[in-house]
């Protein structure tokens, strides 16, 4: 009784304050009604404040943007063209002299953390280094990806994946799909705000809120971890990301066994595992694993790596 009563306080708080703070311009009748439901259905969530749910919805930064009409995959590329992995691509550059090198350098800055997060979870740093370098490049901005992390705050990409239908995508199931993506990402998001006091407009993140150098979605920062014992999770911090990704892959199965590594690392991007028959993500990292160990052999870290303890 006292959680309806409370339900309803706050939906009535909630009908001032949209009257009072439209939100976000530009939006259309459906917009709006989509906007205010899905205040609704996040204040309705355990363990969210309505208050603070609506403070954001009512926060000028809060902004629905338009998103890029998604390019047509030409259907007369030949099945070669089609089959190819697009992570060995010329233009992705991964398996460059330059690529390899800044895994060295970042595995020289951060030896501590990998060293850390080989000792306790048994993922090597050239593993880690696969991960980072496909997902952020180690956030490093280059001409191609001047923004590695994203630009856009992780709230406004998902509170637009909900209001904002993809163009050509309008009533369809697929956005409807996105919604449900978005809504249980948002819960996740505004709780690990409250948690860690985070400024959510000072979060960035990708087209689906991704966030950090290993770009966990909100759903998976339960498995981030505080590597520097700062007592807060920042996966912009190398500190904190690294052990963060062997976590999540132990979770996810990494022991021993190659098949349970490459299952892991499969997890990571996503999928179905049995029938993808390309697993083009976790072939990359492997591959990229692979050749960072020879470049490493000929262009030695400069560092005691020998003495560094087996996992346990």
């Amino acid at each position: 009784m006292y959680r309806l009563l409370a339900l309803a306080l706050c939906f009535g708080v909630m009908e001032v304050a949209v009257g009072r703070a439209r939100g976000p311009a530009g939006l259309s009748p459906e917009e709006e009604h989509r906007m205010t439901q899905l205040q609704e259905r996040l204040c309705a969530f355990r363990g969210l404040n309505c208050a603070y749910v609506m403070a954001l919805f009512a926060d000028p930064r809060l902004d629905i943007y338009h998103p890029p009409v998604p390019q047509r995959q030409e259907s007369n590329r030949s099945q070669v063209e089609k089959e190819r992995n697009p992570f060995f691509a010329a233009r992705f550059g991964l398996l460059t002299e330059e690529s390899l090198e800044r895994c060295r350098g970042f595995v020289r800055l951060h030896a501590v953390s990998f060293d850390v997060a080989y000792r306790t979870y048994g993922v090597p740093a050239k593993v880690i280094c696969g991960i980072l370098r496909i997902e952020t490049n180690f956030g490093i901005p280059t001409r191609l990806s001047p923004n590695p992390v994203g630009a856009t705050p992780a709230i406004n990409r998902l509170v637009t994946l909900y209001v904002r239908p993809l163009p050509r995508e309008g009533l369809s199931q697929r956005f409807a799909r996105w919604q449900q993506f978005a809504l249980r990402e948002l819960k996740e998001l505004l709780g690990a705000a409250t948690k860690f006091d985070w400024d959510l407009f000072q979060i960035p993140g990708s087209k689906t809120g991704a966030i950090g150098l290993p770009q966990f979605e909100p759903s998976s920062l339960k498995l981030a971890i505080d590597g520097n014992g700062d007592g807060k999770i920042d996966l912009f911090d190398p500190d904190d990301a690294i052990p963060s990704i062997a976590n999540y892959l132990v979770i996810h199965g990494w022991d021993n066994e190659s098949t349970h590594q490459q299952r892991a690392i499969y997890s990571y991007y996503g999928g179905n595992y049995a029938l993808d028959r390309h697993k083009y993500y976790m072939t990359a990292v492997l591959k990229y694993a692979d050749e960072f160990d020879q470049y490493a052999a000929i262009h030695a870290l400069e560092r005691e790596t020998a003495a560094t303890p087996e996992p346990h």
